[in-house]
């Protein structure tokens, strides 16, 4: 990436927080990540659930079919729109086509490669197929599901230390410095279910993206069932002390780093999600937290392994890289949560399987 751009931000304003450096090397419209380079796949920097195997869409389309209530499907952030793909195919296989699939995408590069596979595999045959790229824009009623969005959501970094906290800048020498931070006066600071007694110097993330985006989707969808997959923990899990330096991770062409100051703009930037954080914006914007688990649970409730054929051995071993504790089983989580709908689906689930926030 040429860094001409940042670099006379950061000369003009010295310093920019965390989450708009964050923002700008992975959705800056001239030089962003996600604007200017093939993210996913073998080709790409990673590999989502949805790319591992079909399968995974498919159990996502079985929940679809037992909610059984909306004709619009809406996914955010599409991906490369595998997960679209396989999920209306198995709809319509089962005769139980939505009327609408709707992707919320704010990346040009990754709208235009989601519309090429789109013609290509004649989705759009289908179902009434359409983008949006404002929140405002979604409709009112829809059956919502979001992989791997949250986490590339931009955040900034806070450090807990002697009497306060302190938040992270990045200077135009593309270094860290520390500012005070009135952090307990936030608004939201209870939302993260921090504990009392974190050490001093412990760093941790804080995105007020994601809770301003969990709002505007509030004041959008006035009844929906919204399905939530993406890797992280609790408050109680993810606030430990081998986790002191925070949670930050960069991957370049599927090599993991903890860098993010280094090849700027050349890798992806995201950092472990807060599920506690999550659900305690969404509980105070009225919405029911149903079930939260891991992905293996999951797909494991939703008969994942009836489905395979067990001869096939690239199919198999795919499905294992979904569900096993070693490769995305345990990291990966699920929130699935509702808003103005009557009927819940907890009893889809097994109580032993389910997470507690």
């Amino acid at each position: 990436m040429s860094q001409s751009k940042l670099e006379i931000l950061l000369k003009r304003k010295k310093e920019i927080s965390f989450s708009d450096y964050m923002e700008f090397v992975l959705f800056d419209k001239e030089y962003g990540l996600y604007e200017n380079h093939e993210i996913l796949g073998e080709k790409g920097h990673f590999i989502t659930s949805p790319l591992v195997s079909k399968h995974f869409s498919h159990c996502i389309a079985k929940h679809y079919i037992k909610e059984s209530t909306f004709d619009t499907i809406v996914e955010l952030g599409g991906g490369d729109a595998s997960l679209a793909c396989d999920l209306l195919f198995y709809l319509k296989d089962k005769k139980e086509l939505p009327n609408k699939y709707i992707f919320f995408e704010k990346s040009d590069y990754l709208i235009k490669k989601q519309k090429s596979i789109i013609s290509e595999k004649s989705i759009s045959k289908l179902v009434d197929i359409s983008w949006v790229s404002d929140l405002k824009d979604l409709p009112n009623e829809a059956f919502i599901i979001s992989n791997e969005l949250f986490d590339c959501i931009p955040t900034d970094i806070i450090m807990h230390v002697p009497g306060g906290y302190q938040k992270a800048y990045i200077n135009d020498d593309y270094k860290l410095d520390w500012k005070k931070l009135n952090f307990k006066y936030d608004p939201a600071f209870k939302d993260l279910g921090l504990p009392k007694n974190l050490p001093n110097n412990y760093i941790f993330e804080y995105s007020y993206a994601q809770r301003d985006i969990i709002n505007e989707i509030s004041g959008v969808l006035h009844r929906a069932c919204f399905l939530i997959f993406d890797y992280g923990y609790t408050s109680s899990e993810l606030y430990l002390k081998d986790r002191s330096l925070g949670t930050i991770t960069c991957i370049k062409n599927h090599v993991t780093d903890f860098n993010p100051l280094s090849d700027v703009g050349t890798k992806d930037v995201s950092a472990f999600v807060n599920f506690t954080y999550l659900k305690n914006i969404f509980s105070k914007n009225n919405w029911e937290i149903v079930a939260f688990m891991n992905q293996a649970n999951y797909l494991i409730n939703f008969n994942i392994l009836n489905d395979i054929n067990v001869n096939d051995i690239d199919e198999l071993n795919a499905v294992k890289k979904l569900i096993m504790p070693n490769h995305m089983g345990e990291l990966f989580k699920v929130l699935i949560i509702k808003k103005n709908i009557n009927e819940t689906d907890k009893n889809y689930f097994m109580k032993n399987d389910i997470i507690k926030l």
